[in-house]
């Protein structure tokens, strides 16, 4: 949760709420100095608004507190459709994301599934198409909001009331830790041949397990009172692809696979990226806009001088 939230934290309720790391209230941490400090809006203001977003750079964070949202439920499920219909999704969806309301978070998935025993019978060994996501609060709303999806007659519709907890299921995460290699990067608005392009490099017999577009705007477009180093996104989706490294020899072709999905996508892309999905090193100013880039580097410079802490995305002291 800490790591999820240093990073950002873009969760189901994204465009209705914006980033996790904007709703925190206060964070309490061990300096690399070896202080006990709790940084809130009003006390070390600076060292608040460096953590939410610039990640593991400013100390070891020990204990955070939230804003709560008050939900007695949501409605959230996924579609699933043959592969083969996988441009007919994909365009609609796209076009539906255009209008759709900000309660309402989804994401268009290719999953490739290998023919495991432990899989359930209408995933083992197919190759599927999916839109999962939420709408925050009552289930009326949230129905009529996907009626348009649903009405191209999905193979399987989850889609419920739930309870808040089944939020973190949705997507089909594995519960087990797993080996993968991902690769992501921020879009802007997407035309056909730009959809064409994100699909090509994700078809049966790619080492890529899955690629998606997940729908940005709605308040992760905002930038809200007293946010945090990282207050949103600039672009309207975000894609991020993964392959399953189920041998050593397998990493190289994930590698090249995903590598050559972002190339073809970078007429596409808005420049920025999100850190919680960049697993490899880059230039860390992608995560920010210069002034805060500028501003987080100060900060740095003021807790850590000497360069203790080590962040998986590093901000150089200034």
């Amino acid at each position: 949760m800490v790591g999820y939230t240093l990073g950002g934290g873009l969760s189901w309720l994204a465009r209705k709420h914006g980033l996790a790391a904007n709703s925190v209230t206060a964070i309490e941490l061990v300096t690399p100095d070896g202080q006990l400090v709790r940084a809130t809006a009003h006390e070390h203001a600076d060292l608040f608004w460096a953590l939410r977003g610039g990640g593991g750079n400013f100390g070891v964070v020990t204990a955070m507190e939230f804003r709560l949202y008050p939900y007695d439920e949501v409605y959230a499920g996924m579609l699933l459709w043959p592969y083969e219909r996988a441009s007919e999704v994909l365009s609609t969806w796209h076009e539906w994301t255009r209008t759709a309301p900000e309660e309402i978070t989804t994401s268009f998935r290719i999953l490739h599934f290998p023919p495991m025993p432990e899989l359930p019978d209408f995933l083992r060994g197919r190759s599927v198409t999916v839109i999962d996501g939420a709408s925050a609060g009552a289930g009326a709303a949230g129905v009529e909001a996907i009626a348009a999806l649903r009405a191209l007659e999905p193979e399987v519709d989850t889609w419920m009331p739930s309870t808040p907890a089944m939020l973190s299921r949705i997507h089909m995460d594995p519960e087990e830790p797993m080996p993968y290699i991902g690769h992501s990067s921020i879009l802007g608005e997407l035309g056909e041949a730009a959809l064409q392009t994100f699909a090509a490099h994700v078809e049966p017999g790619s080492p890529l397990m899955f690629a998606e577009l997940r729908h940005l705007g709605g308040a992760l477009a905002r930038v809200p009172d007293g946010s945090g180093a990282i207050s949103g996104f600039d672009g309207e989706y975000l894609y991020f692809a993964v392959g399953a490294v189920m041998a050593p020899e397998l990493a190289e072709a994930i590698t090249v696979a995903g590598h050559a999905a972002l190339a073809a996508l970078a007429p596409y892309e808005t420049g920025s990226a999100y850190l919680n999905f960049v697993e490899h090193p880059t230039d860390t100013s992608r995560f920010y806009t210069d002034a805060a880039y500028e501003r987080l580097s100060g900060v740095r410079a003021a807790v850590d001088p000497d360069g203790v802490m080590v962040g998986n995305h590093p901000v150089p002291v200034a």
